[in-house]
């Protein structure tokens, strides 16, 4: 299993055309997620825009997470994503909540991320083994 980065939603909304070979490729080999946190990132700027045009990124956003298996935060996670973004940061490279993501996709079992943030991403697979599938 994949799980996708807040960046894909973005880029869902924001340049569609950008993540179309992407989306057919995840797709075809099924078995995607995200993260609740990477929910709530995607949604967030929704809300403070135009509510007609929130509206429709809300909606776009929705019916592909309603497609996903959504992972929880859950306290181990929590240890996890401190330890990866400490362990990081020791060593002068900050991922930021990057680390919550990889610590749900890592203790959830997922394989790689998917994301346009390719440096913090493979920073943490340099520390954990974590794949990143970047596009």
């Amino acid at each position: 299993m994949k799980c996708l980065d807040t960046t894909y939603f973005i880029d869902l909304i924001r340049r569609p055309p950008a993540i179309r070979d992407i989306t057919m490729k995840l797709d075809e080999e099924g078995g995607c997620a995200t993260t609740v946190f990477n929910v709530y990132e995607a949604l967030f700027g929704s809300y403070a825009i135009d509510e007609v045009k929130g509206e429709k990124i809300r909606d776009k956003i929705s019916k592909v997470v309603n497609r996903l298996e959504v992972l929880e935060f859950r306290y181990v996670d929590a240890l996890k994503a401190s330890e990866i973004g400490g362990m990081l940061l020791k060593n002068g490279k900050m991922v930021g909540a990057d680390a919550i993501t990889a610590a749900i996709a890592i203790n959830n079992g997922c394989e790689a991320v998917v994301t346009r943030n390719k440096q913090h991403f493979e920073w943490i697979r340099d520390l954990t083994g974590l794949e990143v599938e970047a596009y």
